[in-house]
């Protein structure tokens, strides 16, 4: 087996969070394809290294959950491979602009966020998944500005669209809390009561989860009428 085909956590420089949702197990007893579905944080800063490695894979598709201020501040660079760049807004404002006055408060923010983009950016994931299933989108990597919030409700989705138990998915969004330490650094020593707003916790998560149970019926009726996710056909994509 070629070890580095099947890492987890991509060998890049320039930008935090960067991995691969491949080798995750299935109800079905599949798993999902490698080098298919990768997530990350922004792409401003990678270096030349970092994008022929995107190329060689090669990452065709980039879908950018980013504020349109995230974006222009930090737009993404691009690798060769680069076929198609899609612009997919998920901005719940709770998550920025959070004032130093409301620090004790922040954790429930966090919560409410995840609440708020299931209610109302259900179009955005929407696009997601039709770009996922009815384009030649593969390999595409999914990204906001850590890759840990609007990235990875997007990863939580699709991981649950593709059978992927919740305890795993749940597993794989906490991992956001490993690969970005380092990003927020500067901003903890300064402030550390803001570092919940800069890590992953499995009540942000759960708020996310709980709206789509006690508000639309569950995980699968979800995606199926909101969504309108063909799951059947995802697996056939992405999954072996």
């Amino acid at each position: 087996m070629n070890k580095d085909k099947y890492t987890r956590l991509l060998p890049i420089e320039g930008a935090y969070n960067v991995r691969d949702l491949g080798g995750y197990p299935t109800k079905d007893g599949k798993q999902v394809k490698w080098k298919k579905l990768l997530r990350s944080g922004d792409l401003n800063e990678l270096t030349l290294q970092d994008l022929n490695y995107l190329k060689d894979i090669p990452v065709i598709t980039d879908i950018d959950f980013r504020s349109f201020q995230e974006k222009e501040a930090a737009p993404d660079k691009r690798m060769e491979s680069l076929k198609e760049y899609v612009w997919l807004p998920v901005d719940a404002g709770d998550m920025n602009d959070i004032k130093i006055t409301d620090v004790t408060l922040i954790p429930k923010m966090m919560e409410e966020a995840y609440r708020t983009i299931i209610r109302k950016f259900q179009n955005e994931y929407k696009r997601f998944f039709e770009i996922l299933i009815n384009r030649q989108a593969a390999p595409l990597l999914f990204h906001c500005s850590a890759g840990k919030d609007r990235t990875g409700i997007a990863a939580a989705l699709l991981l649950s669209a593709l059978g992927v138990d919740k305890e795993t998915v749940m597993q794989d969004y906490l991992l956001s809390a490993e690969y970005i330490k380092g990003k927020y650094d500067f901003l903890i020593r300064m402030q550390p009561a803001l570092e919940p707003l800069t890590t992953v916790r499995p009540e942000y998560l759960e708020a996310a989860l709980q709206v789509i149970d006690k508000e639309f019926g569950g995980m699968e009726q979800f995606l199926h009428r909101n969504l309108n996710v063909d799951s059947e056909k995802l697996k056939e994509l992405y999954t072996e």
